[in-house]
């Protein structure tokens, strides 16, 4: 994973999200998560700045990836006149050295686990596979 794009890899788009679902509790992304990104380990941060809106960190173990993150949490119709907090977040990413992307998490329904994808540009996928657990303060 490095700060450009390789040459002659393909940046056409890939808009194909995975299906999000609504759970009988909201799910909570904040906090503090530990796992990799594209077989990279370390610690993503996520923190909420609205209701469905969040942002967030990951800083690799060894400090050589740092990443930002702008997520938005999706939100169903349930077809009843209401709607709920859907389990899957869409969010933008950049690096602070050019390079910049789109992508998604999904949490499971007990909120203890974070798996995902990310692209460069406009695509949502082929960076590699985000997967995360969820730092247990005590």
């Amino acid at each position: 994973m490095g700060a450009c794009r390789p040459e002659g890899q393909s940046q056409a788009p890939s808009l194909d999200y995975p299906a999000a679902m609504a759970f009988e509790l909201e799910p909570d992304f904040t906090g503090e998560w530990y796992g990799e990104i594209a077989g990279r380990p370390g610690t993503m941060l996520l923190g909420e700045l609205n209701v469905g809106q969040l942002y967030g960190s990951f800083e690799s173990d060894d400090s050589e990836v740092e990443l930002v993150l702008l997520l938005d949490q999706i939100v169903l119709d349930l077809g009843t006149g209401g709607s709920a907090q859907a389990n899957r977040s869409d969010f933008t990413w950049q690096d602070g050295r050019g390079s910049r992307g789109i992508g998604w998490l999904m949490i499971n329904r007990e909120d203890t686990a974070i798996t995902g994808d990310y692209g460069y540009g406009q695509r949502i996928t082929g960076e590699g596979g985000w997967s995360f657990i969820r730092v247990d303060d005590g």
